[in-house]
């Protein structure tokens, strides 16, 4: 059996709204709740309460929890990759803390 490589050589960073603009221009992962789609447009509330538009590139989901990997484009705003459905109940305030300690004092395990 043969393992799948894992690259990396240019890490994702998992966040939330407050640090995307750290990140902006580059590829980062955010959990957020479906709260809208219109059209290729999908509106994401973040686990630390903030709303952000993504803009859709394949399939809208059908959770109402999802994964996106997208690249920040602006202050509220992400272009989707792709993205993971991560069902219909999903603990946003464990996942805020996760990327706080991700992206604080213990960054150097994760980047």
């Amino acid at each position: 059996m043969t393992v799948p490589s894992i690259d990396l050589s240019a890490p994702v960073p998992r966040v939330n709204f407050q640090l995307m603009s750290k990140y902006e221009g580059k590829r980062v992962r955010l959990v957020g709740k479906v709260e809208e789609i219109s059209g290729t447009t999908m509106k994401v509330k973040t686990s630390d309460d903030a709303m952000v538009d993504v803009l859709l590139t394949g399939a809208a989901p059908t959770d109402a929890f999802v994964e996106i990997d997208g690249t920040v484009e602006g202050p509220n705003v992400i272009r989707e990759e792709s993205n993971v459905g991560f069902g219909n109940d999903f603990d946003m305030k464990n996942y805020n803390q996760v990327c706080t300690l991700m992206n604080g004092k213990y960054q150097s395990l994760f980047l």
